[in-house]
């Protein structure tokens, strides 16, 4: 009787672990056909931190960037940041962009400030929250996550 017992305890132990590890249900995938992103789901204030080399004549630069950027909904951007460069330090550097984003969250950024241009792709989350991203500018290895941190934007600010 206590082996039957057990072996019904085995059993229904076995059924019940079964039961939960099916897969009921599942997330439904995203339709590649549907509209996800636009230049609007990047909107407001987002920060970043990143490492990266700058390479010159072969030689490489190590460099640690944190910055702020505010993106205004419109395909136009505005940041600021300071960065470590091989040991130098350069603090509040502003610069302006311009973004395109695509329906299937793909996207690119071209930013300019005192020291020239600078492109970058983008990946964003369909939410807007967040986005990564790598320089696609030659002698440059760089990339980075930003997330939102305010969905209001600020007044552009005005470069010099």
């Amino acid at each position: 009787m206590r082996r039957r017992r057990s072996w019904r305890i085995g059993v229904g132990l076995l059924v019940a672990l079964s039961c939960i590890s099916l897969p009921w249900g599942h997330a439904p995938q995203a339709d590649e056909d549907e509209s996800e992103c636009s230049l609007a789901t990047l909107q407001g204030v987002y920060i970043y931190a990143y490492n990266g080399f700058a390479i010159e004549n072969g030689k490489q630069s190590p460099a640690a960037f944190a910055g702020q950027e505010v993106y205004y909904g419109d395909g136009t951007m505005s940041g600021v940041y300071s960065v470590s460069l091989n040991g130098t330090i350069v603090q509040h550097i502003p610069y302006t962009g311009t973004y395109t984003l695509n329906e299937d969250c793909r996207g690119s950024l071209t930013s300019t400030e005192e020291s020239g241009t600078f492109h970058y792709d983008h990946f964003v989350d369909p939410s807007g929250d967040g986005f990564s991203w790598v320089q696609t500018d030659p002698d440059t290895v760089a990339s980075g996550v930003e997330r939102r941190v305010s969905e209001s934007t600020p007044p552009p600010r005005k470069t010099q």
